[in-house]
């Protein structure tokens, strides 16, 4: 109880102030093991400085573990539990007994994690995250009414600005190349700076995080509203960073900001939420493209399905709270209409715009003052049509076609971060299809980053991609051994040569030779032409949604799929076709088992289609 226990994990430096915090702990808490990644069972040292610690060295171990639960994600969720709780819903605990657990955690991971030493303080990204979630757990107890005691008060606020002074002396910035890393420094920065007293310090960082908040959100989201990264759950990341850290800027009294938001801040904004709800497939989950580590800034309320009968499972492809969040600022009823009219992520974010706190009634709608985002409820068209043409992205290189049976999206673009391509996958000319709302040819998602480099190397690979694979080869090389983990070497130049609403024509240079792909849609499906004048072998890779069953046809000539009660027929002119067993990965580390066709040909093309059953092919 009086901490002593800390003596043989903490260097002697830390010790007098983290058994001061630890005294502060309710004496029946269980304490959390922060430096633990309890898949491997490999911990990390509290006493080793920051800058020495390392990672992604050892087979099966991976640092994401600590990081992620030391970004303290679920914290918001007690302030949820403590508002039931006093509103006495069944099932819940004391109001108290959240409050403590909020209190004990927060404690717990000061004490045992000091500044600047252990796994949790040597990426920045994660202390501005981590940041940000503690003041909104705060913020959001207190709003209910949740009330500290004087030293945790204390303690708590002198973490904050801990927290800050790391960000600021650490910030992940380079003149070639920033990425979601600077953009999650900035905005924790500018949330602890905005919760803090005013001041020099506090205001410096405010003006300096506002002010990189508007030239990264110009420099990370292309003109057409994506990331740059290349990623669809990295715009995810990203957009919630910019949404979340623009809303608390605009909550600042006047007298604090001397930086303004910029109109083409909010055009930003608005384009991002059009980007997600355009690349999000009929069954309300986001098209995979490029690496998905189910990265978030902040988890108000996630998505949970049930598995196997029983175990609560998270949805992490379901992007609508990022749409939710956006729509706080502008109230537009396109984006309620695809977010769901009752998201917290929207009331949220409007009363922090609008009013600068949150308000524990929610029933007060306070117009926005001058100069923030004006509600939008003039009626503009929805940015996703019931149906109709294609929808292009091209600075990211995603492309969109569907009518009233197909939905199908086409990646066809640069590798992101400005050629570095550290989050993109070999996906030139792929696709994801949807037949009749369903999904039937899907992206295998990403698995895992360090732990295993072969796997990781696997699902970033041709073959794991809905496209024309050469074997042993690949469309864009990358650099061998860890190095070579977060880059490609872009060699596929990918170009579109024509589209309409009914077609579209595409081609790359990875393999040398052209590769070009021809889609056309049809009333009832999909048929594909893809051509490539090199010798040797060569395969069109489709994977199959876990939910696919797959079977030869009764003539032998093709292959029946079926899923949610959807029958279509795979047919080809290749003179072989084969089955092999696959993997799918919905989210960071998991794997579920998938099948996968190819079709085999020497020949410099083949062609193929995917049509509803019965159509008449």
């Amino acid at each position: 109880a009086d901490g002593r226990w800390l003596a043989g994990r903490l260097n002697r430096a830390n010790i007098g102030a983290a058994r001061d915090v630890w005294r502060l702990v309710d004496a029946d808490y269980e304490p959390i093991d922060w430096q633990l990644d309890f898949k491997s069972g490999w911990r990390w040292s509290e006493r080793t400085w920051s800058k020495r610690v390392r990672y992604g060295h050892l087979p099966g171990v991976d640092v994401k573990v600590p990081w992620e639960l030391a970004r303290m994600q679920h914290l918001p969720w007690l302030a949820w539990a403590f508002a039931l709780a006093a509103g006495r819903e069944p099932g819940f605990a004391t109001r108290g007994t959240y409050v403590r657990e909020f209190r004990n955690q927060v404690l717990d991971f000061i004490a045992t994690n000091p500044p600047r030493f252990g796994v949790n303080w040597c990426c920045t990204m994660d202390v501005g995250i981590r940041v940000a979630n503690w003041l909104v757990a705060y913020d959001l107890l207190r709003a209910y009414g949740a009330e500290f005691d004087e030293p945790f008060e204390r303690t708590f606020a002198q973490s904050i600005m801990a927290h800050g002074r790391h960000i600021i002396g650490h910030l992940e910035w380079s003149p070639g190349l920033r990425s979601n890393h600077y953009l999650a420094n900035i905005a924790g920065l500018l949330f602890a700076a905005a919760w803090l007293p005013a001041g020099d310090e506090s205001d410096g960082w405010l003006d300096f995080a506002v002010q990189e908040l508007v030239r990264e959100t110009g420099l990370q989201f292309t003109d057409d509203g994506a990331n740059f990264e290349a990623s669809t759950s990295y715009h995810r990341l990203s957009a919630e960073m910019v949404v979340w850290a623009t809303a608390v800027a605009l909550a600042v009294p006047e007298e604090r900001r001397c930086v303004a938001f910029p109109d083409a801040h909010f055009d930003r904004l608005e384009t991002m939420a059009g980007f997600t709800i355009a690349a999000t497939r009929p069954d309300g989950r986001i098209v995979q493209i490029g690496d998905n580590d189910s990265g978030r800034f902040l988890k108000l309320w996630p998505v949970f399905s049930e598995a196997n009968g029983a175990d609560l499972h998270e949805d992490g492809r379901d992007h609508r709270h990022v749409v939710a969040a956006i729509n706080g600022l502008f109230d537009r009823p396109d984006f309620d209409r695809f977010a769901g009219s009752a998201a917290v992520e929207t009331e949220l974010v409007r009363l922090l715009a609008a009013r600068g706190r949150f308000h524990a009634g929610g029933a007060e709608r306070a117009e926005p003052q001058a100069g923030r985002p004006r509600r939008r409820g003039d009626g503009r068209p929805a940015c996703r049509p019931a149906s109709g043409g294609p929808r292009a992205f091209p600075h990211f290189g995603l492309y969109i076609l569907e009518n009233d049976a197909v939905w199908l999206a086409f990646r066809c673009g640069p590798v992101g971060q400005n050629g570095n391509g550290g989050h993109a996958h070999n996906d030139q000319l792929s696709i994801e299809l949807c037949l009749a709302g369903v999904p039937f040819v899907v992206d295998p998602g990403t698995y895992l980053y360090t732990p295993l480099p072969a796997e990781r190397n696997r699902f970033r690979s041709t073959a794991s991609h809905n496209t024309l694979v050469l074997p042993g080869r690949e469309q864009n090389g990358w650099q061998a051994g860890r190095a070579g983990l977060f880059s490609l070497c872009e060699a596929t130049q990918g170009r579109i040569v024509r589209r309409d609403e009914q077609e579209i024509v595409a081609e790359h240079v990875g393999y040398g030779p052209v590769h070009r792909r021809t889609l056309r849609l049809t009333a009832e499906g999909i048929a594909g032409r893809d051509a490539c004048e090199v010798r040797g072998e060569k395969l069109v890779v489709l994977h199959f949604a876990p939910e696919v069953r797959v079977a030869e046809t009764a003539d032998g000539a093709g292959l029946a799929l079926q899923s949610g009660g959807v029958r279509a027929v795979l047919r080809s002119d290749a003179p072989r076709w084969s089955l092999t067993e696959a993997a799918f990965s919905p989210g960071y580390g998991e794997i579920v088992p998938a099948v996968a066709c190819r079709l085999h040909t020497r020949g410099p093309s083949i062609e193929w289609s995917i049509q509803l059953e019965d159509s008449g092919l």
